[in-house]
């Protein structure tokens, strides 16, 4: 369930999801949602308040509005603390409590537009009363605000935010806000995928891609999923392994082209006259910030010192599913190396045209150049 509406009707839930029901202080769960909770989602008899089972009882019986609150204070903090959980907050104390929506509405208005918080339709109506809502809506919009991201993104940045919008990527809340990065990835030969954030995460140094087209229906790992969302994810789409391919810089080249990291572009300019690879110069750090840069042996060449630069190719030759994934910094380094290592830059150029390519033969990216076979490392 992605909605941000819990369902009128909850027969079973998630991993990760809670229900949240009114109870009273002695934990009695004779009738309605407390029943349920009993009966189905294991709340315990005699536990009125707080965690218990997969549910969260908030009494509502003791008496007025001013003696709930506190008890729904009580679940605001701990809905901040468990940011990877769902809570499915049932129309608590309109029930049998006797209390009107009206009354009750405003004691949640804290997680009106909390992500991960589902709340009664009506509640939401009513706390969302000055924006412009549909009857039957089954999302809620909330104002988008801007989100700060550094100016050159490294891939330590990207697990950094995966990690922080953990739940809004497993749950696809789509209006939620994210931060506006877009990447590229490696799907097999001559296969470049781009993905925007939300539909991408990192499983330790493994890149994951969630798409929805069948072709990717095998590929899905499930374990990967459960062990990184702790929720089964249901109706999410597919999730496969990719090859991280570099991520989308403000930066476009002669023929108007985007440019991503690992791009290997000719350059000219007053500092340079040669083919180079795209990549970061440090780390997003408190004292220092990262920068996009071309890096060399004890300089770099920024983007903006070049008068021209033409996409030529990539740096995501001689790839290999079975190898640790590698850095786009230590793919830049491998086609503009320190030291020499015997590859002629010739040669460099031609693999690098002919990408993404798995073939581990020189020869075979020279057989590509004279079959003039064309690869799509330009889309």
């Amino acid at each position: 369930m992605t909605g941000r509406i819990t369902p009128e009707r909850i027969t079973e839930l998630s991993m990760c999801e809670v229900f949240v029901f009114g109870s009273n202080l002695e934990g009695q769960h004779h009738g309605g949602a407390a029943r349920m909770a009993c009966d189905r989602f294991g709340a315990e008899w005699g536990v009125g308040v707080g965690p218990t089972g997969k549910c969260y009882a908030i009494p509502t019986m003791h008496g007025g509005i001013e003696d709930i609150k506190p008890y729904v204070d009580d679940f605001v903090k701990y809905v901040k603390r468990h940011p990877n959980n769902r809570f499915l907050v049932t129309p608590i104390g309109c029930g049998i409590a006797g209390f009107m929506n009206e009354e009750i509405a405003p004691l949640f208005k804290e997680l009106k537009d909390t992500p991960n918080v589902c709340l009664p339709k009506k509640w939401l109506l009513m706390l969302h009363e000055d924006e412009a809502l549909e009857v039957f809506c089954t999302d809620i919009i909330p104002e988008k605000p801007k989100i700060e991201i550094p100016e050159a993104i490294t891939e330590e940045d990207l697990k950094r935010l995966c990690k922080e919008y953990k739940y809004v990527i497993g749950a696809r809340i789509i209006s939620a806000p994210k931060p506006d990065i877009h990447i590229r990835y490696v799907i097999d030969r001559d296969r470049f995928g781009y993905a925007k954030f939300g539909d991408f995460f990192f499983f330790g140094d493994y890149l994951y891609v969630w798409t929805r087209n069948k072709e990717f229906a095998e590929s899905h790992n499930q374990d990967v999923v459960e062990g990184y969302f702790g929720d089964e994810c249901k109706g999410r789409g597919y999730c496969h392994r990719a090859i991280f391919a570099g991520v989308e810089t403000p930066y476009r080249d002669s023929n108007g082209d985007r440019i991503y990291t690992g791009d290997v572009l000719d350059l000219h300019g007053e500092y340079t006259n040669r083919p180079l690879a795209l990549g970061t110069l440090g780390e997003n750090a408190e004292d220092w910030k990262a920068k996009y840069a071309f890096v060399l042996d004890n300089h770099c060449v920024t983007p903006e010192m070049c008068k021209k630069m033409k996409r030529f190719g990539t740096v995501f030759y001689q790839l290999d599913w079975n190898d640790e994934p590698k850095t786009i910094a230590e793919l830049c380094h491998r086609f503009q190396p320190w030291r020499h290592d015997g590859v002629k830059e010739e040669d460099r150029m031609v693999m690098a045209r002919y990408t993404p390519n798995f073939d581990q033969e020189l020869w075979k990216y020279h057989a590509c150049e004279i079959l003039g076979i064309e690869f799509n490392w330009r889309k």
